[in-house]
């Protein structure tokens, strides 16, 4: 395999783009393997800053490097003026770790986590020298392997990419690399290796789907059955050399979630809930903090405050890293999960803010969602935050969800519960206003979207109604949720539009 060493080949270029750090390599802890049966490398389909707080992106290359047999190296996508410098010394995209040309490894591996990330996986193939279209690629080729939250619906993605991993890498995934890696020291060819990960039960091809038994299913998720298991080694990953999104140490706590919101994607997807022990977490905070250095932990799952004896659990980690300056976010807690004692432990280490998924403002409607955010509730846990120190909440909103209305309007109620709840608190208020999404295998797969129109009338109101000097509101772009809820649910020939869309410059947007 060639070799491409970014300091000699691209020289004094590298001055001229924004943070050339992305593509140097060389953290401490990266793992450099110098021959391996199968080379994988795995991507993420966004910057270096944002690729690098994926836990996804950890979990797989942690676990894949385990295997002798695997040699698994990172690659990100390239920015704009990074991409531009790559075509102009005409110099393909590389691995970080050896500057292996992406081109030359047998297997692209892909973590796509939301449905518009895949113009950078685009990207990323167009400065790799990959063909774009699947049916484009030749023997030489590497395969292009996607999983993640963003591909349960494989069909818009199946033009760009060989093959989809339904599920959890865990459960399944690196055994399968690792076979691949078997196949291709005897020899086999792309095609060989290709028709062993459409074996794979959880494995869907666009050409497994066609020749499927009508009302078969495809592929079936993957499920871990061994999450929390106390002989799991805590997960390695090469600390990253500048600083990134989220610049701290996670440990996930739990998996899955045992709220059930109708509209939760991730809780479908992750089903169903499973908690790590005690002995384990602390095992792996203590080589986050001894191995790499973190100062800066996050507890992390779908609903932190869900995991059994989260109390005590604080209560543990405090006292073992008591002087030494660490300490811990619980990142995604809902309403119910606040307690007395659980925000006087989060005010020893963190008072910046208070966040409230609330999705929708009435009583009622909540229940249709399986949600439970009562009004009531949220003054008291804030009147109780404030006596703590905090002096900032944010609040959650969609608008569009499919629910029973009354002849009550969404927006002139999510007014109404703002101002209720400022009158009641007198928090500084941050309210994140998006449109719902209907996502593939939810209960509300088939329910109707808002229009660009209709949504834009409805933002409009609630940043007209809301007193500037007293509430910060963010919305999320109509016109990208309309094409987040295309990509989601659309079928082969939304691959067209994808294509479009990149020869037309879009990139990372």
């Amino acid at each position: 395999m060639s070799r491409i060493n970014p300091l000699s080949d691209l020289r004094r270029d590298l001055v001229s783009v924004l943070n050339p750090v992305r593509y140097l390599g060389g953290e401490y802890g990266q793992i450099v393997k110098d021959h391996a049966d199968l080379t994988f490398a795995l991507a993420f389909p966004d910057l270096y800053e944002i690729a690098m707080s994926n836990l996804a992106i950890k979990v797989i290359y942690d676990g894949l490097n385990r295997l002798s047999s695997v040699r698994c190296e990172r690659v990100f996508a390239p920015a704009p003026d990074f991409e531009e410098l790559l075509a102009r010394k005409q110099i393909p995209l590389y691995t970080l770790e050896s500057g292996i040309p992406l081109r030359e490894v047998d297997v692209l591996g892909v973590s796509l986590g939301y449905e518009p990330g895949i113009t950078g996986l685009l990207s990323i193939l167009e400065s790799g020298g990959i063909p774009l279209d699947c049916s484009s690629r030749g023997k030489s080729d590497p395969i292009v392997l996607a999983g993640g939250c963003g591909i349960t619906n494989p069909a818009p993605f199946s033009r760009f990419i060989d093959a989809f991993f339904i599920g959890e890498a865990e459960a399944g995934l690196f055994e399968l690399v690792e076979d691949l890696g078997r196949m291709k020291r005897a020899g086999a060819t792309r095609d060989d290796l290709l028709a062993r990960l459409e074996s794979h039960p959880a494995v869907w091809t666009e050409s497994k789907d066609r020749g499927r038994v009508a009302r078969e299913p495809c592929a079936r998720r993957a499920v871990w059955s061994g999450f929390g298991d106390p002989d799991y080694r805590a997960v390695c990953f090469p600390v990253p050399n500048m600083r990134i999104v989220q610049d701290h140490g996670a440990v996930e706590i739990m998996r899955g979630c045992p709220n059930g919101c109708r509209f939760c994607h991730a809780g479908i997807y992750y089903r169903p809930q499973r908690m790590k022990g005690v002995d384990r977490i602390i095992a792996d905070v203590d080589y986050l903090v001894n191995s790499g250095g973190y100062r800066e932990i996050s507890l992390m799952s779908l609903s932190s405050g869900d995991y059994a004896g989260i109390d005590c659990l604080l209560d543990t980690l405090s006292a073992r890293y008591a002087g030494r300056n660490v300490s811990f976010q619980l990142p995604s807690l809902k309403v119910n999960s606040f307690t007395l004692p659980l925000l006087e432990r989060m005010a020893e280490v963190r008072k910046s803010g208070l966040t409230f998924a609330v999705e929708t403002p009435v009583d009622a409607w909540q229940l249709s969602l399986n949600k439970e955010v009562y009004r009531d509730r949220i003054v008291e846990i804030v009147n109780e935050a404030k006596r703590h120190g905090w002096s900032k909440a944010k609040f959650y909103f969609m608008i569009g969800l499919p629910i029973e209305r009354g002849g009550q309007r969404e927006e002139e109620e999510i007014v109404k519960f703002l101002l209720e709840i400022q009158d009641r608190t007198r928090i500084q208020c941050t309210a994140n206003i998006g449109t719902f999404i209907p996502k593939p295998h939810t209960p509300y797969q088939w329910s109707h979207q808002l229009s660009m129109e209709e949504a834009n009338l409805k933002l409009d109101f609630i940043h007209g109604s809301l007193p500037r000097g007293r509430f910060k509101v963010s919305t999320h772009r109509p016109f990208n949720s309309f094409l987040e809820g295309m990509m989601s649910r659309g079928g082969r020939r939304v691959g067209d539009i994808i294509l479009e869309a990149l020869r037309r410059g879009c990139r990372l947007d």
